[in-house]
């Protein structure tokens, strides 16, 4: 991603260089003036595509749950939803479940409160650490009734994304226990 970024930025400051370059050497017996370039510029040029990575990781790993729970009520493991936001061993299991739970006849309601934050970003992979809060239960789809009991706790994930076709994609989801502190 940050090769995409960096070319237009690139060919402008190297149409720069040579228009100075060439205005001096039109200067007659005057020496060209030498080109200057900013490290400043490429400095914040990376920042900015590092920033711009990480920020669009983020929106794939919330993108991912917000699929998760659209395709959780009413349970519909075949949701294109889930294939956006999914790839992989993710995609495999979460598909899984859901029809293990639609056979059971079981929705998921409810909601999470996420706080994810970027551990790196290189190239087309991000890992992504989180520890959300769950306020999500099992319910008949039938009755309404809940069947399970809320832990209370939150929930450590470690969630490594894929770049596919300019979509960030949960590709793995690592459980790393409950009882952590939110960022």
């Amino acid at each position: 991603m940050r090769r995409t970024l960096l070319k237009p930025r690139l060919a402008i400051r190297l149409a720069a260089t040579l228009s100075v370059a060439l205005l001096g050497a039109c200067n007659g017996d005057r020496e060209p003036s030498p080109a200057t370039t900013s490290t400043t510029d490429q400095v914040t040029t990376t920042t900015s595509a590092t920033e711009a990575a990480e920020r669009a990781a983020l929106e794939g790993y919330r993108a991912y749950w917000d699929a998760y729970l659209k395709s959780a009520d009413p349970m519909d493991p075949e949701n294109p939803l889930l294939a956006q936001h999914a790839t992989g061993p993710a995609l495999e299991t979460v598909q899984k479940a859901f029809l293990a739970l639609k056979s059971a006849g079981k929705v998921i309601r409810g909601e999470l409160d996420l706080a994810p934050r970027v551990v790196t970003v290189d190239g087309g992979m991000a890992t992504v650490r989180d520890c959300y809060g769950d306020g999500t239960g099992v319910y008949d789809a039938a009755t309404g009734a809940r069947e399970d009991e809320p832990s209370g706790q939150r929930h450590l994930v470690t969630a490594t994304l894929r770049l596919d076709e300019g979509t960030w994609k949960v590709e793995r989801l690592a459980d790393e226990g409950l009882g952590c502190t939110a960022a």
